[in-house]
């Protein structure tokens, strides 16, 4: 009896559930021109790609309707007054839940998750408002004095840069990406460093925005093709208002990071989310593996540790490729190119994503209610039969 062909096996399992097949060339190439114009820009990327307006429009449809396809706008943050802070946390033992219920308390949260890796417990971006960063380590710290978290790490992160879909690392022979992981560790050596704006650490955080920019911002957050008619019904304002706060406010006072272009590239049953942080001996190291991944298919987003040579990723990768990863990882190790790394694993399905936190600013400034926080988390905890003012369970 012959030897099952595991190589082969895999290949068809996975190409069963993927959208490799689905897509082409001219998707790809679609797909480009949307990272680099914005979803908005359909006629644009229909004359720079000399196709139809019809054509382009048709695939995109198709490739969203296959839910394959996610376009939105990543905000700027750091010029709304806003600090990106990534942070892990330890679950007690049997109360991940409970913790989960517990972060949600502090509602300027963009992301969360369950995690696993080092220890089970949960993850997560949140903004805080430039000023109350004690504030915010405080509310963490309650929930390690409660006792129903037994770590937590913080991360104070510049804005999260969304990494561009580029055809480089797609074979057009087999419509769909691959990996030539030799290359990429050679060319981290290699590459002439140049991060982008986003990934620089800023002088301030500024407010340069008003209540309708953040409307206006919450709702291509949600969908990056709406039109500014679109959203002017939705929200019953103004055209005119809406239009002018688009061009001169969103638009001029860099309050946008880019239009993030999500595509599923490889078969979710096969593959895994993960954080990703790595720490590197200089700036120049670390500005030139930040740049190695701006064309490459496996980061979803990259972000900058502040004060720190770290780099922290959000990773998107088929599960056999996952130990290639580390190896190549650990060649840039013994090039003296990275010096340590680490992985944090998200649950996909477990996963929770929110807007900007729109409806907490008012007058011009950002509602960081401390107090409110805390209430809300006794309550949880002492429901659950924590004490929120004692290490030990009651």
């Amino acid at each position: 009896m012959s030897g099952l062909n595991i190589e082969a096996l895999d290949e068809k399992i996975r190409d069963g559930f993927t959208v490799w097949g689905k897509i082409d060339e001219t998707d790809v190439k679609i797909l480009e021109g949307l990272s680099l114009l914005g979803p908005r820009n359909i006629a644009l990327i229909a004359k720079h790609l000399e196709l139809p307006e019809t054509t382009v429009r048709y695939r995109v449809d198709r490739m969203l309707d296959n839910s394959i396809l996610f376009l939105h706008l990543n905000p700027y943050h750091t010029n709304m007054g806003l600090k990106k802070a990534v942070i892990f946390v330890e679950a007690l033992p049997g109360y991940e839940d409970l913790l989960l219920d517990c972060l949600r308390v502090n509602d300027y949260w963009l992301f969360l998750c369950r995690i696993y890796g080092p220890y089970e417990g949960c993850g997560g971006i949140w903004t805080v408002p430039k000023g109350r960063e004690e504030d915010f380590k405080g509310f963490l710290k309650s929930l390690i004095e409660a006792g129903v978290a037994k770590s937590v790490e913080v991360n104070w992160t510049t804005c999260h840069e969304g990494i561009p879909v580029r055809s480089r690392w797609f074979s057009i022979e087999d419509k769909r990406w691959v990996f030539n992981w030799d290359e990429w560790a050679n060319e981290v050596e290699a590459v002439e460093s140049k991060i982008p704006w986003t990934l620089r650490e800023p002088d301030d955080w500024p407010i340069k925005v008003d209540y309708e920019d953040l409307l206006i911002i919450k709702e291509l957050e949600i969908d990056g093709r709406k039109t500014m008619t679109e959203i002017s019904k939705k929200l019953g304002i103004n055209l005119e208002k809406l239009k002018y706060h688009f061009k001169e406010h969103v638009s001029k006072r860099e309050l946008i990071e880019g239009y993030q272009v999500e595509i599923a590239r490889f078969p979710i049953l096969f593959s895994n989310y993960f954080f990703l942080k790595l720490k590197f001996d200089s700036h120049e190291k670390f500005a030139k593996f930040a740049t190695s991944l701006h064309d490459k298919p496996f980061p979803t987003l990259l972000g900058k540790v502040l004060g720190e040579n770290s780099l922290i990723a959000q990773i998107y990768l088929p599960n056999k490729e996952f130990r290639k990863l580390v190896e190549a990882l650990s060649k840039l190790i013994k090039k003296r190119l990275l010096k340590t790394y680490r992985f944090i694993f998200q649950d996909i399905y477990q996963t929770w994503r929110e807007t900007i936190p729109y409806e907490h600013f008012v007058e011009g400034a950002w509602d960081y209610n401390a107090e409110k926080h805390q209430e809300e988390l006794k309550k949880i905890l002492e429901n659950a039969g924590f004490n929120l003012y004692a290490r030990n369970k009651l």
